[in-house]
């Protein structure tokens, strides 16, 4: 615990106070992120965004199953009353989920063998499995009501990026191709 004490001293010597108070009003961030649980994966810090700025959504897998009241309560929320502007999947590279959907007789938890049953391990690489695995997830996302209905009245754009944890690139999936944005 003396840890995270120690960190939350830190933070208060260079948190932004009347950032903060200001936020007391309500939120108005500009991007729904669904990203992956992975503490290495921090979607404020690889994007450069402050308090206020990304409405995320995180869990095993980035996984974007709308059926789960979790998932399904977040997305309408930032998109429908919200009103993001833009809604992310963020996939990233040496994803445990995906490895574990390509071995899913290690799954001993419950909970974890009952979130990633419906996923597929698919591609001839981690890397184009973890790729494919976020296209599913932009599909789910695509057709989800409050999303369809947005982006068929230009209120709300989505997209799918691929972080590579080991070297920092940033990839684009412009719904046909992968792009290396940086």
């Amino acid at each position: 615990m003396k840890d995270l004490i120690d960190g939350y001293q830190k933070f208060l010597l260079r948190a932004d106070r009347s950032r903060y108070a200001d936020l007391c009003g309500g939120q108005k961030p500009h991007t729904l992120v669904i990203g992956c649980s992975d503490s290495r994966i921090i979607p404020e810090e690889i994007f450069t965004a402050g308090p206020g700025e990304l409405f995320v959504l995180r869990n095993v897998g980035n996984l974007c199953c709308t059926d789960d009241p979790s998932v399904a309560s977040a997305i309408e929320y930032a998109v429908g009353h919200l009103g993001v502007s833009r809604a992310v999947i963020l996939s990233h590279g040496d994803c445990g989920a995906v490895k574990a959907a390509c071995h899913p007789e290690h799954l001993f938890e419950r909970g974890i063998r009952s979130w990633l049953e419906k996923e597929c391990y698919s591609g001839a690489s981690l890397e184009e499995a973890i790729k494919s695995w976020g296209i599913r997830q932009l599909e789910r996302l695509e057709v989800f009501p409050v999303v369809k209905e947005a982006v068929e009245k230009g209120k709300l754009e989505t997209s799918l990026l691929y972080f590579d944890l080991g070297t920092l690139r940033l990839d684009r999936y412009d719904g046909a191709d992968w792009i290396v944005v940086l």
